[in-house]
Order: C-alpha cells, then sequence, then structure tokens
C-alpha cells in the first residue's frame, strides 16, 4: 500500500512539484519556439485527468509501491530502469513482483535539448538527447529514449507496468514473446485484446512472465513502432535450469542490440538509415566511416572473457538485415528467445521482429572492431549499412576501428568460406533427407536446420489438424496496393474481439473464407475486406502452412503461441502455390519427423514463392493476432486473428478503465 505521508512532507513535495511543472512550462515553451517551423509536432501539454487513472487498487505486495494517480505528469521523472530492483541475478524458486512506469510521449532526433551532444559525445546523455544519425526528425520515445528502456526480469515474476500516453493519438504495448497463457487481455493489440490507450490515459498491464528468453516490448498501433515505441525485454533463468550457463560469463544488458530501419519526417514510403540502438553513421553526407561526428553504439569487453550478446530487429519496411563482427566468430545459442543447439557461424540474418542471442568470445586483438550491419531488398536498393563498436578495454575508447565498416564477407580463419544463419534467401529443399542437412550448397544454415535444446511437445504419430493459409497482395478501387491473408485485408470495426465476444453472432461479424464464401463472394476475383478471424479448436495439435504468394520474403508472427518450424520451402511457381493443398496431398511438402528437436520460434521468414510448415498445441484459448511483421504490409492489411476456442473456454475478462 502507498505510505501515508505527514503534511509537512505533503507540502514539500507539493512545493518541488509545483516547481518542476514551472521548469517543464519552461522547456516546453523553448521547445515549441524552436520547433514551430514542424507543424506536424505537438508537444502535449494536457494535464492527467482523475478520471483517467488506472481502475486497479494498490497492490498490497511487500516492496511494491505503485502509482494510483497521475497529476500534473513531469516527463523528466522517465528514464531507464538501470537501478530498478528486478535486475538481479536470477535464483531458483524465488521470483519477485516488478513494477515500471512507461511514457510514450513526440520527441525528436536532433531535438534543441541537443546542444553539446553534437561536439562531444559523452554529454549526450545527460541531455538526454536521442543523436541517431545527426538528422532531425520527429520521433515518438518511451521515457525520453529511443529505443525505449530495457526491462530486465526473471523467469516467472509477476509484472506490473503503467503505460502513459502522452501523445495525441491512442497507443497500446505488447509484450512480444509472452504467451500471455493467465492474462489474455494483456497482449496489447488495439481491437483484438484491448481497447486503444487514448491520449491523457493510462493502462496498467499485469501479467506473469511465463517463459525466459530475448523478447521485447513495443506499440501495436499504425507506425508508432516505426516512430521509436519498442524497447528489450530481457527475462533470465536460474542458473541452474540454463542449458547454455557455463558457455558464456557475462549476460549483460549492454550487450543487447536493436536494429531498426527508420524513415525521416512522415515520409513512411521510404527507408532511409538503419541504426542500431539509436546511433549510426549519416548516408545523407559524403563523410567518412571514421568521422568523428558518427554517432556509433559501443559495446565494451575484456579480453579473455566470453559475453552473451541479444539482437532483435525492429523492421519496419521489406529490409532483412546481415550481422557479423569484424574478425570474430559467433556461437548462436538461442533464437526468438528459444535455446537451440549451439551454431559457431560467422554472422546471421534477421527479418522483422526475429531475435539472436550469441556468445562472443574476446579472444582477438585488444582493439576496436566493428560491428556490421547490412541492409537487402529495400535497404539493398538505398546502399544502406550500419555499424557500431566492440571496445576492448585497453583500446582507445574514443577510437574507431581501421577501415571501412562494410569490407569482404570473409570468415576469419581466411581458408574456409565463411558460414551464415538464417539466410532470408531461401533455396529449395526438395525432399525430408535434405532439409535435414547441416549446411546447403551456399554453406549457410537454413531456418529449418536449426535444432532446439527441447524435444518437440507432443508424441510419435500425432494427427494434427491442418490449417492452409495465404500471403498476397490486390490493388484497390483507388490504386492503393493493400496486403492480405487468405485473400482478405484486415479491416477492424471498433469493437475489442476479446472484450466483446458476447456483443456479436461470429458468422455475422467474422469476415473469413468460409462466411464469405457462404455469401457468394470470391475473394480471388474482388476485394475482400472485413474483421478476418480464422477459428481453430482448443487443446489441439494444430499445423499451419502458410504459403507466400509474393517474390519478397514475409516474417509471420503469432501471438500467444510458441510454434515449432517443421517444414521450409521454395516452390517457385504460383500455380503450385494456389494448389498446395492438392501438392501437400501428394506429399510434395515434407515435414522433419518428430525424432529432430525442430526448432521454435515465434516469428518466422515464409520465402518468396514459397512456404512454411508450423506446428503447436493449441492449449491457450483466446484471440491471437497473426500477421506480418513489417509495419506496412500490416498497416495495409497483411494480419488475421486467430480465434482459439469457444467463447466459454476463453478466459473472463475483468472491465477496466481505459484499456
Amino acid at each position: 500500500m502507498i505510505a501515508t505521508k505527514s503534511k509537512s512532507h505533503i507540502s514539500w513535495h507539493l512545493i518541488c512539484l509545483i516547481w518542476c511543472c514551472v521548469e517543464l512550462t519552461q522547456a516546453q515553451g523553448k521547445l515549441e519556439l524552436e520547433l514551430e517551423s514542424s507543424a506536424k509536432i505537438d508537444w502535449p501539454t494536457f494535464p492527467w485527468s482523475r478520471n483517467n487513472k488506472t481502475n486497479k487498487q494498490s497492490h498490497s505486495r511487500p516492496s511494491l509501491q505503485l502509482k494510483d494517480d497521475y497529476g500534473q505528469v513531469d516527463i523528466s521523472s522517465f528514464s531507464g530502469f538501470e537501478r530498478h530492483p528486478c535486475r538481479r541475478v536470477c535464483q531458483q524458486g524465488q521470483s519477485q513482483s516488478c513494477y515500471y512506469q512507461l511514457v510514450v510521449h513526440n520527441y525528436r532526433r536532433l531535438g534543441p535539448e541537443c546542444q553539446r551532444c553534437q561536439f562531444d559525445e559523452r554529454t549526450c546523455a545527460d541531455e538526454n538527447c536521442i543523436y541517431g544519425d545527426g538528422v532531425a526528425t520527429p520521433v515518438m520515445a518511451v521515457n525520453r529514449m529511443v529505443p525505449g528502456p530495457a526491462i530486465e526480469l526473471c523467469e516467472n515474476d509477476t509484472v506490473i507496468i503503467d503505460v502513459l500516453n502522452y501523445l495525441n493519438e491512442p497507443t497500446t504495448m505488447h509484450w512480444h514473446g509472452i504467451h500471455m497463457s493467465r492474462s489474455p487481455d494483456m497482449d496489447g493489440v488495439a481491437y483484438v485484446t484491448q481497447y486503444p490507450v487514448e491520449p491523457g490515459q493510462v493502462c496498467r498491464y499485469e501479467f506473469q512472465v511465463d517463459r525466459s528468453g530475448s523478447l521485447w516490448y513495443h506499440s501495436h498501433m499504425g507506425w508508432q513502432r516505426g516512430f521509436g515505441v519498442a524497447g528489450n525485454l530481457i527475462v533470465r533463468q536460474p542458473h541452474q535450469t540454463n542449458p547454455h550457463a557455463r558457455l558464456y560469463d557475462y549476460d549483460l544488458v549492454e550487450h543487447a542490440l536493436m536494429v531498426q530501419d527508420i524513415f525521416y519526417d512522415y515520409d513512411i514510403q521510404q527507408v532511409r538509415n538503419i541504426l542500431i540502438n539509436g546511433k549510426g553513421r549519416n548516408h545523407l553526407s559524403q563523410l567518412p566511416d571514421q568521422d568523428a561526428r558518427h554517432r556509433y553504439e559501443r559495446l565494451r569487453v575484456t579480453p579473455g572473457y566470453r559475453y552473451r550478446m541479444r539482437i532483435v530487429l525492429n523492421g519496419i519496411f521489406n529490409c532483412p538485415v546481415e550481422f557479423s563482427i569484424e574478425q570474430h566468430k559467433l556461437l548462436i545459442i538461442s533464437t526468438d528467445g528459444n535455446d537451440i543447439e549451439p551454431v559457431l557461424a560467422d554472422g546471421f540474418f534477421l527479418t522483422s521482429a526475429e531475435r539472436f542471442d550469441f556468445v562472443l568470445e574476446a579472444n582477438q586483438y585488444t582493439k576496436n572492431y566493428w560491428i556490421r550491419v547490412r541492409g537487402y531488398e529495400q535497404c539493398e536498393d538505398r546502399k544502406l549499412y550500419q555499424g557500431a563498436v566492440l571496445s576492448y578495454r585497453g583500446a582507445a575508447r574514443s577510437e574507431l576501428p581501421q577501415g571501412g565498416i562494410l569490407e569482404s564477407r570473409q570468415a576469419r580463419d581466411q581458408d574456409e568460406p565463411p558460414l551464415f544463419i538464417n539466410d532470408f534467401r531461401f533455396k529449395p529443399l526438395n525432399d525430408s533427407l535434405s532439409a535435414l542437412r547441416q549446411l546447403n550448397k551456399d554453406n549457410d544454415v537454413g531456418t529449418l536446420s536449426l535444432r532446439s535444446v527441447e524435444p518437440v511437445p507432443w508424441p510419435r504419430y500425432t494427427k494434427f489438424l491442418t490449417h492452409y493459409s495465404s500471403l498476397s497482395t490486390r490493388q484497390a478501387p483507388n490504386g492503393e496496393l493493400l496486403f492480405q491473408i487468405d485473400e482478405i485485408s484486415y479491416n477492424s470495426q471498433g469493437i475489442s474481439l476479446l472484450q466483446g465476444r458476447h456483443l456479436y453472432k461470429d458468422d455475422v461479424y467474422y469476415s473469413n473464407r468460409s462466411s464469405l464464401a457462404a455469401q457468394g463472394r470470391n475473394c480471388a476475383r474482388e476485394l475482400c475486406e472485413g474483421v478476418h478471424v480464422i477459428r481453430l479448436p482448443a487443446y489441439r495439435a494444430i499445423e499451419m502452412v502458410v504459403a507466400n504468394h509474393m517474390e519478397p520474403t514475409h516474417p509471420i508472427h503469432i501471438h500467444g503461441f510458441t510454434f515449432r518450424l517443421v517444414g521450409q520451402g521454395v516452390l517457385g511457381n504460383l500455380n503450385d502455390l494456389r494448389n498446395i493443398r492438392e501438392l501437400d496431398r501428394r506429399g510434395r511438402l515434407p515435414r522433419l519427423s518428430d525424432d529432430y528437436a525442430a526448432v521454435a520460434k515465434d516469428t518466422v521468414q515464409v520465402p518468396g514463392l514459397g512456404y512454411v510448415v508450423l506446428r503447436f498445441i493449441s492449449d491457450n484459448p483466446g484471440f491471437w493476432s497473426y500477421h506480418c511483421h513489417i509495419e506496412a504490409h500490416t498497416v495495409q492489411g497483411m494480419s488475421a486473428v486467430l480465434k482459439v476456442g469457444g467463447d466459454h473456454q476463453i478466459k473472463r475478462i475483468p472491465a477496466r478503465v481505459g484499456c
């Protein structure tokens, strides 16, 4: 409970609050004057209404002080969580309740607070300056940070997070990778599991962290993730239950990197750069990579030690990236927060929302090395790449590595070709035997070849219920290019499916292949839009075959579940993909055997003109979003909802204010 304070104590805090408000008003006035030429930026000044306070009563947990009323908000009080009590060494059988506050607000790269930062990199943090790549452009920050502050937890912790919407538009927050089996209303998808958090409101998310791994959080509204509303969510295990604990000496939050492709101003049609933890070289200038005016993320390591590093791609456009570190091998141990049998490689590829963890051994000469990110597809068209610095202790802190960021893709051992993981330029695997090969002819390890440390969670000869799905595009009458799942573009009607499921009849409100066919509509010939809901039975062995009717790769994410990838391939023929049921019946889509511990993921690449086969047990009834994780494609309709189970099997949802 919140402790009772004396009158003098309250008076002192009131004086401090008034002083903070005056300071904030002065800073706000300065900001508005300096940004008056940018009409699209609205620095919000509204007070926090008492009517918008969180609806829950204070939780009587020891050492957990919850804020249940927000007066005038002082953004300067929100920052990172470097001293949070939940940053700790995880102990077996010991979990905590952890409370956080995240304020989402308008901000700016290279804004007026960036005075000395432009000339002295060491002052950037003190000024709360988001320098980025040196281009002034609007962003949406979390606690004045882009990316947002990392949240560190232990498995089975209960987390309570107040998300304060200080934007001038609605928002939500999705906790990517958390299954939300006990709290399906906490998944953070607008009009699916909650109503959006309106400007001036606070939404309290409360859930148990039901797994460990490299997860992340991000807005699930419009283009907000592209503007910067995202951050790392790291959930660790006790040493005794961590299968890879002996492979590394340190697991530091400073070594968690978020890679993001960005746009400038509000031009959401063009990718302009790639940043690593919000920093990087400027591609608009002709400055060399080693110029001191660039700002690079720096990772410090001590020679002789081994470090666990975590990488996530917050992909907005169709920009897969290649990640590597100059003159270092990477021992890859996890993907999407799921442990795999270690693979020693020179690097790996990422599509949007994918994550990889690897162990880096600091066994090279004491100096600085480039961390390299190379963009492909849309980023390759603009020749975009980016760097960060791996800095050995003993090397000069301010120096940059010699040479350019991009050099030949060469292994550390010059006698062997480089080995890369998860290449998005997927090559066909024509039979089950070839799918089990570790390497293909290009000496790259495909996603399907990765092996989980855990066996598949179903017995041999399990009978799966197969659902066939497709990814495609269609041009609207107004010329707009729409993206589709099962030839339907998702279009929300403003009723949250989870909260309002008793208010409508499924067959009338939902749009899917069977309901549209019953209406006599042919989505192969006409434009179909609606609340696309795919119904699946609960507590069954489910198999999803997802076919990609387009040439680019699409990263597909399914909320609420971790699936196993048991099939992946390229057919290369659109007619074959449109008749994939028949091809599957004839045995043309091979699966891995149950003896193979198929890799566990929550986001997977569906190859261009190819397919994936995913399996999971539908033991988490609810409404779960299923969509392409490229922001542009989701906004333009490539989304659907899996309704798992009947209404009677889905947990009852308590009434909430604001969300």
